[in-house]
C-alpha cells in the first residue's frame, strides 16, 4: 500500500516541475521577441508587445490550473464541500456538483478578464467593452453550470449502483460519450449564444467556395458569416460538421480582408484538416488519453487505500489531469504543427498556392502573429508553424 502523504509529496513536486519546465520557453519568447527594437516600426512593436504578452499569459494559464488544484484540493475546500451537501443524498451530491461549478468557473473568469485587459484591449484587438466582458462571463457561468448538472447525472450514476471497481471505468466511459455529445452541440447549440451567424450571400465567393468543395468530393451544406466584428479585429475561419454535411464558418473580418481566391485557399486550407483525418485522429487519442487517465488515477487511489468519495475523486480528476499532463504538450504540438502542414499541402493542391501564401501573410499581419518564435516556445507551445518557416514550405514547393 502506497503512502498517501507520499503520493501528495510526488504530486507536488510534478505541479512545480510543470510550472518551471513551461516557465522556461515562455521567457525565451519574451526576449526572442525583445531582441531587435531599436528599428521597428509602431506595428512591428504592436506585433511585439502582443507576442510577449501572450507568451506571459500562456504561462499563467497554467498557473491558474496549479492554483486550483490547491484551492479545491490543497486546502480540502472540495471535500469539506461535499461533506456538508453529501448527507442530502442524490440531491446534495448534484448541489455538491453544481456549487463546485460556480465556484470553479468564476475563478476561471479571472484569467479571461486580465487578458482583456493586458492584451487584447492594449493591443487594440478587442472590440469589446466592460459591458460585453460581463455579458459573456454571466452566460459562461450560466451555461457551465447547466453543464456540470447535466454531467453529474450521466456520469456519475453508476456510484449509486455499482461497486468502485466497476463504476469507475464506467463512469470514465460515460464521461467519453459525454465530451462527444458537447463536441456535437458547441456549434450547433453553444456557440449560438456567443455569436451570430447567418448565410453567407450567393456571389462569387460562395461560388468559389461550393466548387472547391465539390473538387474534393465533400458536399457543402451551409456556409456561414459569424459577427466576430462586434468583439475583435482578428480574422479565422473554420470548418465543422459530421458526416459527408459540413458546415464553412467564416469571420466577418476574414472577409473584409482577403480576396475571394485568397478565401477559398484558406477553407481548402480548414477542408484539409478534415480530409487528411485530423480532426479525428486528434480528439480520438486525446479521448483516449484523458480515459487512460481518468483510470490511471482511480487504480493509483485504490492501491493506495485512499479514503475518498468516489464523486469527490471525480471532480478531482477534472481539476488533476490536465494540471498532470504537461509533459505531454510538446507531443501535442509537434503533431498539431505538422497537421499545419499537410492542410497546407493540400490546400495548395485544391487551390491558388499563390492564394494560400497571401492570404497567410495577411493573416499573421492582422492578427499580430510575430513572424518568428523562440524555438523552444515553438516546441512546446505553437499549434501552428512560425509563419516565416510556413511560409518558406509554401513558396519552395511552388
Amino acid at each position: 500500500m502506497l503512502d498517501p502523504d507520499f503520493l501528495l509529496l510526488v504530486a507536488g513536486f510534478w505541479l512545480v516541475a510543470g510550472l518551471a519546465f513551461e516557465g522556461v520557453p515562455c521567457v525565451r519568447q519574451w526576449r526572442h521577441l525583445a531582441a531587435d527594437t531599436q528599428s521597428e516600426t509602431p506595428d512591428a512593436a504592436r506585433r511585439r508587445v502582443y507576442g510577449q504578452r501572450r507568451a506571459l499569459f500562456q504561462w499563467l494559464a497554467n498557473l491558474e490550473g496549479v492554483l486550483r488544484v490547491v484551492f479545491w484540493l490543497g486546502l480540502g475546500l472540495l471535500a469539506g464541500l461535499f461533506d456538508n451537501l453529501a448527507v442530502g443524498g442524490v440531491v446534495g451530491v448534484l448541489g455538491f456538483v453544481i456549487l463546485f461549478a460556480v465556484g470553479d468557473q468564476l475563478l476561471r473568469e479571472i484569467l479571461p478578464w486580465a487578458r482583456w485587459w493586458f492584451i487584447d484591449r492594449a493591443c487594440g484587438v478587442s472590440r469589446s467593452g466592460p459591458a460585453e466582458m460581463a455579458s459573456d462571463s454571466a452566460r459562461r457561468l450560466a451555461l457551465n453550470t447547466t453543464i456540470a448538472a447535466l454531467a453529474g447525472i450521466w456520469a456519475l450514476w453508476p456510484f449509486a449502483l455499482l461497486p468502485f471497481s466497476m463504476a469507475w471505468p464506467l463512469s470514465g466511459l460515460l464521461m467519453i460519450c459525454g465530451m462527444a455529445a458537447l463536441f456535437w452541440a458547441r456549434p450547433n447549440l453553444i456557440d449560438p449564444l456567443f455569436h451570430r451567424f447567418s448565410p453567407l450571400e450567393c456571389g462569387e465567393l460562395r461560388e468559389r467556395l461550393e466548387a472547391m468543395m465539390q473538387r474534393c468530393g465533400t458536399r457543402l451544406e451551409d456556409v456561414l458569416v459569424v459577427d466576430s466584428s462586434r468583439r475583435s479585429n482578428l480574422a479565422n475561419a473554420y470548418f465543422t460538421g459530421l458526416g459527408r454535411q459540413k458546415r464553412v464558418v467564416l469571420f466577418d473580418t476574414l472577409i473584409a480582408h482577403l480576396s475571394p481566391a485568397e478565401l477559398e485557399a484558406v477553407m481548402a486550407h480548414e477542408l484539409g484538416h478534415y480530409r487528411c483525418g485530423h480532426l479525428q485522429r486528434f480528439y480520438g487519442s486525446q479521448a483516449l488519453l484523458l480515459l487512460g487517465g481518468y483510470l490511471a488515477l482511480g487504480a493509483l487511489v485504490a492501491v493506495a487505500g485512499v479514503a475518498v468519495s468516489p464523486v469527490v475523486l471525480a471532480v478531482a480528476a477534472y481539476l488533476l489531469l490536465p494540471a498532470l499532463g504537461w509533459p505531454l504538450k510538446p507531443w501535442q504540438s509537434a503533431r498539431k504543427r505538422r497537421y499545419e502542414y499537410e492542410a497546407d499541402d493540400y490546400a495548395a493542391t485544391h487551390a491558388e498556392r499563390a492564394a494560400l501564401v497571401s492570404a497567410l501573410e495577411r493573416l499573421l499581419a492582422n492578427n499580430l502573429n510575430a513572424p518568428t518564435m523562440d524555438r523552444w516556445y515553438a516546441a512546446v507551445f505553437a499549434t501552428h508553424p512560425p509563419g516565416d518557416q510556413r511560409l518558406q514550405a509554401l513558396r519552395l514547393k511552388a
